[in-house]
């Protein structure tokens, strides 16, 4: 008996522990629950693949497997400085890094990643102006260092 509780004890740790979410899906949960006035949702990039016109035979974007965005704006929602902070603590739970960073006075855009177990990574882009309103875009996938590359260069250019 004894020597089965060990192993089974083990077993049940790793499984919880694979199972429990990160900062930021319960920073969504919590937010899908309270039914904010904050616009959010999820896009199915390979659906809008389909229909738009590549010239590039092998975009980034096909390895996207999920993208999820949010809008904050404090003229709609009272608790928008709140939000932030709280988007902002899951991002640092999670341990994200920072890839890329731009200030430009009390607006900036930020660009994090974080390595996933299941051999995928989430990109995160943060963007917000002067007056607190911005948006939030998360994507999942299995990008390459070439992709990233594509991905930087796209943002420096514009």
């Amino acid at each position: 008996m004894k020597k089965i509780i060990a192993p089974v004890l083990v077993m049940l740790v790793t499984v919880a522990c694979h199972g429990q979410e990160s900062h930021l899906d319960q920073f969504y949960q919590k937010f899908d629950a309270a039914g904010s006035e904050t616009t959010k949702g999820s896009i199915n990039l390979a659906l809008l693949l389909n229909f738009s016109a590549s010239d590039t035979s092998d975009p980034w974007t096909k390895r996207v497997t999920m993208c999820r965005f949010m809008t904050i704006d404090p003229a709609k929602t009272p608790k928008a400085e709140q939000e932030w902070a709280e988007l902002r603590q899951s991002l640092k739970d999670d341990h994200f890094e920072e890839w890329m960073s731009i200030r430009k006075g009390k607006g900036n855009f930020r660009l994090l990643a974080k390595d996933r177990r299941d051999g995928q990574e989430d990109i995160v882009a943060l963007a917000t102006d002067e007056h607190g309103q911005g948006v939030f875009f998360h994507l999942r996938g299995r990008f390459t260092a070439a992709d990233k590359a594509r991905m930087e260069a796209a943002l420096e250019n514009s």
